[in-house]
């Protein structure tokens, strides 16, 4: 009778820890998907705030073109037009700056630099000093940090001691440069690697 008393009483003390576990794992779990919900909420506030920054100056951005918009009163000159494209573009670029990305735009002259500059075209160098130099920036870059967005288009210049000063290659006058896609930071593409080589190559 005693043996058979002590084997309820086994049995019931196991029950009660095997049910203790579960209630331990229950209130686990229920901490693990709290902390996860509100990891997913913080994440989404985040993003829901950097979202808001872009918004914002999309809107001011908006509002500035139709301020411009209402100042048109006739057609406008070539010197007008350009100014009025320029102030719309750089307030654009001002917009890209609030999400902490700069526009990179190189110096005509500066050496030219893979890291931060896709070759779309070649010129004749006037002189061996301006080999692989930037003679023509067609579309600024962007960067972020050390993180380049998107590189800066520009024509490179090559010295050529047989070719007249300034002569340009078919690629730097009658190839528009192409349009800019995510792939702009890698050299992936068929015709980055063909601009590269045309324009760094060195002659034999």
């Amino acid at each position: 009778m005693s043996e058979q008393f002590e084997l309820c009483s086994l049995a019931a003390e196991f029950t009660e820890a095997l049910a203790r576990q579960q209630r331990l794992a229950e209130r686990r779990e229920a901490i693990v998907t709290r902390l996860h919900d509100e990891v997913e909420r913080l994440r989404q506030g985040e993003m829901d705030t950097a979202l808001d920054l872009v918004r914002h100056s999309l809107i001011r951005l908006h509002d500035q073109i139709l301020r411009q918009a209402e100042h048109v009163t006739g057609p406008l000159g070539v010197d007008e037009l350009r100014a009025l494209l320029t102030a719309l573009a750089d307030e654009a670029a001002d917009t890209v700056a609030r999400t902490g990305v700069e526009r990179y735009v190189p110096r005509p002259g500066e050496a030219f630099d893979r890291t931060l500059q896709r070759p779309v075209g070649r010129v004749a160098a006037g002189s061996p000093e301006e080999e692989r130099t930037v003679a023509r920036v067609v579309a600024a870059g962007f960067v972020q940090g050390e993180r380049v967005v998107r590189k800066a288009d520009v024509v490179v210049r090559r010295w050529e001691p047989d070719a007249p000063p300034n002569a340009s290659s078919p690629a730097a006058t009658s190839t528009p440069a192409p349009p800019p896609t995510p792939e702009d930071t890698q050299d992936t593409t068929a015709y980055r690697d063909t601009a590269y080589q045309d324009a760094t190559h060195q002659d034999n």
